[in-house]
């Protein structure tokens, strides 16, 4: 019984620290949601995963129940999560967020997986996060660059 305990609590801190790495780059660009944000998210998605796989076992139950219907609820959650933090954002009538919106998402899969024990699966999709947030900022500054050139050149020949 210790070993599974320890198992579960590596879960929940390894969720935590997942969640701390992937909203300090959030904090770090100043964006709507930061490390407590991500890590709560986080925590709490593996939390509910651990509750749904183990609870009715932890409470003696022992007819069929299917742990996947509760994680499944985190998905709906976190849709109105993310919908609030684009909602907060407006800006002139522009919205912002939406990439802080979909960390939320997909930091709370992180989360469920790590609920589950899947640390070799959680931590490649942290790596494809960040990857993900570094290249697409790298892109999206070089588009903006040549967007910008473009109307320059525009407006010359005008």
């Amino acid at each position: 019984m210790l070993y599974f305990e320890a198992e579960i609590y590596l879960r929940v801190i390894v969720s935590m620290l997942v969640g701390i790495l992937i909203g300090f780059e959030r904090t770090l660009y100043n964006k709507p949601a930061g490390i407590r944000t991500f890590a709560l998210v986080s925590l709490g998605s593996t939390l509910i995963t651990l509750v749904s796989i183990y609870g009715a076992q932890k409470l003696g139950y022992t007819g069929i129940s299917d742990p996947l219907r509760i994680t499944a609820q985190i998905v709906s959650g976190i849709g109105f999560l993310g919908a609030g933090v684009i909602w907060s954002s407006k800006n002139g009538g522009m919205k912002h967020g939406v990439t802080t919106a979909a960390e939320l998402w997909v930091v709370s899969a992180v989360g469920m997986a790590l609920g589950v024990g899947m640390y070799d699966l959680a931590i490649l999709v942290v790596i494809c996060i960040f990857i993900s947030i570094f290249a697409g900022r790298k892109l999206d500054d070089y588009v903006d660059r040549i967007e910008k050139q473009r109307k320059g050149l525009e407006k010359i020949s005008h």
